[in-house]
């Protein structure tokens, strides 16, 4: 099983990579426009939820696994930290109902029936609200983007080592299948994931190939 551990702990720290990305562009910049807040909420909720499940999973076997999990909480809490000391730098938001505050219930409904198992309370329900909670996280940052003329370098990055963070994840559910560990409801939640961002992907990918500038908005 260390091969599935490590390709999941593989996920999260490239999204631990990309998240200390964000936290240099905010302490250089000294700004978080362009930037959503509640993506940054959506991930620190998840985190906070990761480190009650996990302590249940056989991530516990491993050190590193501990190790992740603390950076990823100290990093979410940092950026967190950073948005609401600067919240005065931005006035653009998502719509509505892709604030965090619709998205939280919304995922934890839909952790509730769908999460690994046949007991309708567990610790899977934790899993699976981690895992929907991360899909619909990303959303109001791409509204924001499509928002905009042109994404902003470190930005762009951020957010394509996010959605390449997904990718890993879902190779790991996929290895779990052919192991017979069926995680569907959880596949499902990055595999969407990866299909809404997936025309952002493509952009990104061409202009790590290309150079030049990154307009996402022309991509609607």
């Amino acid at each position: 099983a260390a091969m599935e551990v490590f390709l999941f702990l593989v996920g999260y720290l490239v999204h631990f990579g990309a998240s200390c990305l964000l936290v240099y562009k905010i302490w250089k910049f000294k700004s978080i426009y362009g930037l959503s807040v509640d993506t940054q909420a959506s991930y620190l909720l998840a985190v906070i939820a990761r480190c009650v499940w996990s302590l249940e999973t056989r991530l516990v076997e491993t050190k590193f696994a501990y190790f992740e999990l603390c950076l990823s909480t100290v990093v979410a809490v940092a950026l967190c930290f950073l948005c609401f000391q600067l919240y005065h730098t931005t006035s653009k938001h998502s719509v509505p109902f892709l604030r965090v505050y619709a998205t939280a219930p919304a995922a934890l409904v839909l952790a509730f029936f769908f999460h690994p198992g046949d007991d309708w309370i567990s610790m899977q329900i934790l899993v699976s609200y981690t895992m929907f909670q991360e899909a619909m996280g990303l959303l109001p940052q791409l509204y924001l983007m499509r928002k905009m003329h042109e994404v902003e370098a470190m930005t762009s990055h951020y957010v394509g080592l996010i959605v390449v963070a997904r990718f890993i994840r879902m190779l790991f559910w996929g290895k779990m299948y052919i192991l017979g560990e069926h995680f569907l409801q959880l596949l499902f939640a990055d595999v969407c994931h990866t299909l809404l961002s997936a025309d952002y992907m493509y952009l990104w990918l061409r202009k790590l190939r290309d150079g030049g500038r990154l307009i996402y908005s022309q991509a609607v």
